[in-house]
């Protein structure tokens, strides 16, 4: 499986990469930006391999070196106006409920955001 992750934060980022690893052979990518996870995303797409899944958080910038926005709502945007098939999570510190979209994930510390996001992926 090819998964796509789109997450400015490190810790974050590795914090899914552990989730997702405990569910088997997995391929991750990494975007830390909107523009630069479009731009994988298309190249999956073009190239016969797209991705199988995108887990993305909901803040971050739009290209580098950007301020932080609700760049995971213009992903799930895209995604649904170009009409990929490309499931995708949300796995968010705050808590979202978008339409169209495999599920959303409240990321916490104190909550058990892994089994959920398990779940999700399998």
């Amino acid at each position: 499986m090819r998964i796509l992750n789109i997450e400015d934060d490190a810790i974050k980022h590795n914090d899914i990469c552990k989730v997702i690893k405990s569910c088997g052979s997995m391929k991750i990518d990494w975007a830390r930006n909107l523009e630069a996870g479009v731009e994988r995303i298309r190249e999956g797409i073009q190239g016969g391999t797209p991705y199988d899944l995108v887990i993305t958080d909901m803040w971050y910038p739009r290209e580098p070196g950007g301020e932080d926005e609700e760049s995971g709502a213009a992903l799930i945007q895209l995604i649904q106006q170009e009409k990929w098939e490309l499931p995708v999570i949300l796995c968010s510190s705050v808590r979202y409920r978008i339409p169209g979209i495999l599920g959303a994930i409240h990321y916490s510390k104190n909550e058990n955001w892994e089994d959920e996001l398990k779940k999700l992926i399998k």
